[in-house]
């Protein structure tokens, strides 16, 4: 019987293992990211709804060559245009009509699946996605393939489909490619918050739901990640690790109330950039991807990075006296006190953002040249907040702040 100084040293040696194979893994990530070479197309089809079904080449799984499947479509009309890459999440898979919100916002894009399916459902009682007979490996619930050798582990599966979709886009005629983005929702939020720490061609990101440092958060994900035999989800595949290597603007959208991932976890993540980046976090917004892909943010997001339109953003935080006030500039002109609204959320409580009980504070607005100043009573008690405003019928929010030793009243 295997003692538990014999457990842990068959860990440490197995992430010592980890370590030495995940480097040749992420030099062939960064050779593959910086290369201009498009991956083989072994099927393209075009369909009578105007859609492409390709399948190109995908990383290698288990000694045998994969083929990705994707929907692509491009607007109509003469391009070139810029391009999205897209990534769905947990029980999704190439999705057309993510692709058409795409098209219907000027972009072409290209819509991949990651778990070795395609992009067609079976079955009449419970509908499955048919499975890719040259597909790789599903996801293996939380990061749970340690087994694996790292080339065959699922997230750098998924990581070299999304950057061979993004070589793929760029050797299109009619895709621009530099203006080339990425989005994933949920899981394919996590896989874009990864992709993006090694492929820093794509001009802009946008995470919807998932990020990084999942082993924190209070609920299934960090019971999971905390433990000794997946440590090599924080050595390896953390997207924290490499994140900062992305210099180009990114958008974070979520929902206040969130049910799988923490506000407090994506924060943490995108503070991590160097690169100017913004939040929406809508107090209605559900979890799904059609939920995940309805908000016009990302779209209007996605334009005014290549318009080089700025966004309102956020700064200089303060508090005194138990008001918090920050600063808000980029306000468009019409965007005075009475044009937008503001409002202050709140929480007293601990733990996962989804447990917490969140109030609300109304918001004094303030107009300067040098944009608007939002204030509002912010109790002792509070230990996380959020200013959101409303302009024009869009939701920008201010980095999620915490403190965890609230002083109490």
């Amino acid at each position: 019987m295997i003692n538990i100084k014999q457990t842990l040293l068959l860990i440490t040696l197995m992430l010592f293992s980890y370590s030495v194979l995940a480097n040749d893994v992420f030099v062939a990530l960064d050779k593959l990211a910086q290369s201009e070479q498009a991956p083989k197309v072994y099927a393209n089809k075009l369909l009578d709804d105007g859609f492409q079904e390709i399948y190109f080449e995908g990383a290698t799984f288990e000694g045998k060559q994969t083929r990705i499947f994707a929907f692509y479509k491009a607007p109509e009309g003469k391009g070139p245009f810029p391009a999205m890459v897209l990534v769905h999440g947990g029980g999704g898979s190439a999705f057309k009509e993510w692709v058409d919100k795409w098209n219907n916002a000027g972009f072409a894009a290209i819509s991949i699946a990651t778990e070795g399916q395609t992009g067609y459902l079976t079955g009449k009682k419970q509908p499955k996605w048919e499975k890719n007979k040259w597909g790789g490996p599903r996801r293996p619930g939380i990061y749970n393939d340690p087994e694996r050798a790292t080339n065959n582990q699922w997230m750098n599966q998924s990581i070299t489909a999304a950057i061979q979709a993004h070589n793929l886009l760029r050797s299109f005629n009619e895709v621009k490619k530099d203006e080339i983005g990425i989005s994933g929702i949920s899981w394919g939020g996590v896989i874009t918050s990864t992709v993006i720490g090694f492929d820093q061609r794509f001009a802009f990101a946008i995470p919807i739901y998932g990020s990084g440092f999942l082993d924190t958060m209070q609920n299934k994900y960090g019971k999971i990640l905390s433990k000794p035999t997946h440590n090599y989800y924080r050595e390896i595949w953390e997207p924290a690790l490499r994140i900062a290597k992305f210099k180009n603007p990114t958008f974070w959208l979520t929902g206040l109330k969130e049910n799988n991932f923490s506000l407090d976890a994506q924060a943490n993540t995108y503070k991590l950039l160097q690169g100017i980046h913004y939040q929406s976090i809508q107090p209605t917004l559900k979890h799904s991807h059609k939920y995940g892909w309805a908000p016009k943010e990302p779209y209007i997001f996605a334009r005014s990075v290549l318009n080089h339109k700025l966004l309102p953003a956020f700064y200089d935080e303060k508090i005194m006296n138990e008001i918090v006030s920050i600063n808000v500039k980029n306000i468009q002109n019409n965007d005075t006190e009475n044009s937008i609204s503001s409002t202050l959320y709140y929480t007293n409580d601990l733990g996962h953002t989804l447990d917490r009980k969140w109030h609300e504070q109304p918001v004094k607005i303030n107009t300067s040249k040098n944009g608007i100043t939002l204030a509002s009573t912010l109790p002792k008690t509070a230990t996380a907040w959020v200013f959101n405003i409303e302009a024009n019928g869009l939701i920008y929010s201010s980095e999620f702040s915490e403190r965890t030793t609230p002083t109490a009243l």
